[in-house]
């Protein structure tokens, strides 16, 4: 029980903190904003951006899977899927993109078939995805 209302709160705050990045986004510099993005990568995932950028889906889905509890490791990835989804928005770089496009959709497929909750809305992006990545 105390898990469980642990990883919700987990989530609303995760939700809460990228709620006011996307707010600031189109009104901030977008320095600073890149600089919050990486600081709730270390807080929420206890790693760098940068191990994100440069490991492999199959590292992170790995990484996650050691580092947090059963119940928890799932609801983590969907977490970094967003995260990295919103990433990607405040790239400049192309090639940044669509890298994290790429393991933005590989996350989001391994918990479309490992996940025992069916979610229309990860289907919806899973699409969104793959939609920019074949235009």
């Amino acid at each position: 029980m105390l898990e469980r209302d642990y990883i919700m709160r987990l989530i609303r705050q995760f939700f809460e903190a990228l709620e006011k990045l996307k707010e600031k986004r189109d009104t901030n510099d977008g320095t600073s904003i890149q600089v919050e993005t990486n600081n709730m990568y270390t807080s929420y995932f206890h790693q760098p951006e940068a191990f994100f950028y440069e490991a492999g889906s199959d590292i992170i889905i790995g990484y996650m899977q050691a580092r947090f509890s059963e119940k928890e490791y799932m609801q983590r990835i969907e977490l970094l899927a967003e995260l990295l989804y919103f990433d990607s928005t405040i790239k400049t770089s192309k090639e940044q993109q669509r890298m994290l496009w790429e393991k933005v959709l590989d996350l989001l497929t391994f918990l479309d078939t490992h996940s025992d909750t069916f979610s229309f809305d990860r289907r919806r992006k899973m699409e969104d995805i793959k939609a920019l990545l074949n235009p």
